[in-house]
């Protein structure tokens, strides 16, 4: 689950002593991702700062994701003391460590946890649960939060559903480095094709415009314009391991 290692359901009692220090301090848990998804009510944030992109699941669908690194298990915008350098904080990251499980045959949802994160503790942060058992205010925020994102990721599979449907994606093959010697490559990027979009009919429009689907795929088109912005901080990045290998692909 991209962020997640040792994701359990929360229990009052299991955990009723658990602390959390927030994770919006610590950013490590997300040091290895080159791309985080993102809801489509986030694009127009999200576009300010990051090139939109779409990822192709092992299902076939597709999912949108700001791109946060040209190379695998590369993220630029986590500074080596493990914080978020700048910009706009993806919603799916500022709800680690919890996250809702959804079952499959009934609908219904599960608030989980990641112990691994290295915010939870019994000694420090802030409760979860009250001495009586009940939830603590910080809590209740964070499964008010899970419970919108969750929607709000449901409205965007619809959205790649249909983008999907009217066959707009094409991959790309996105480029970068020192002009002067070889170009390495990111992978596994998908976008929306602008000829393809030029030869959707007057009678698929007005739809597309109603509902948003069109405003959701300029935003995204506009926001291609960072994957410069993405380059010139990997030229700033520190040379590292990861960043000699050759390629990437964005699902990692």
């Amino acid at each position: 689950m991209l962020i997640y290692d040792r994701v359990v359901p929360l229990n009052r009692e299991t955990h009723r002593r658990l602390r959390i220090r927030t994770a919006q301090h610590n950013a490590r848990f997300a040091a290895s991702l080159n791309s985080v998804p993102v809801a489509t009510i986030e694009f127009p944030a999200a576009a300010n700062e990051y090139a939109i992109v779409f990822a192709k699941l092992a299902n076939g669908d597709f999912l949108p994701a700001v791109l946060v690194g040209l190379r695998s298990q590369q993220n630029l915008y986590v500074d080596e003391n493990a914080r978020w350098r700048r910009g706009y904080v993806p919603a799916f990251l500022r709800q680690y460590p919890f996250v809702l499980a959804e079952d499959a045959d009934t609908g219904t949802v599960t608030v989980c946890v990641d112990l691994a994160y290295d915010g939870l503790s019994e000694d420090e942060g802030e409760p979860l649960f009250g001495e009586d058992g009940g939830d603590t205010e910080s809590l209740t925020r964070a499964v008010n939060f899970l419970q919108e994102l969750h929607g709000e990721f449901k409205r965007t599979a619809a959205f790649a559903a249909k983008i999907k449907e009217l066959d707009l994606l094409e991959e790309k093959v996105i480029r970068f480095g020192n002009p002067d010697q070889p170009q390495a490559e990111l992978n596994g990027v998908y976008a929306v094709s602008e000829e393809k979009l030029m030869k959707l009919t007057d009678a698929q429009l007005p739809e597309l415009f109603r509902t948003g689907v069109l405003g959701l795929i300029y935003t995204h088109l506009l926001s291609m314009r960072n994957l410069e912005r993405l380059s010139e901080l990997a030229q700033q990045a520190p040379a590292t391991a990861a960043a000699n290998a050759p390629q990437g692909d964005a699902a990692n």
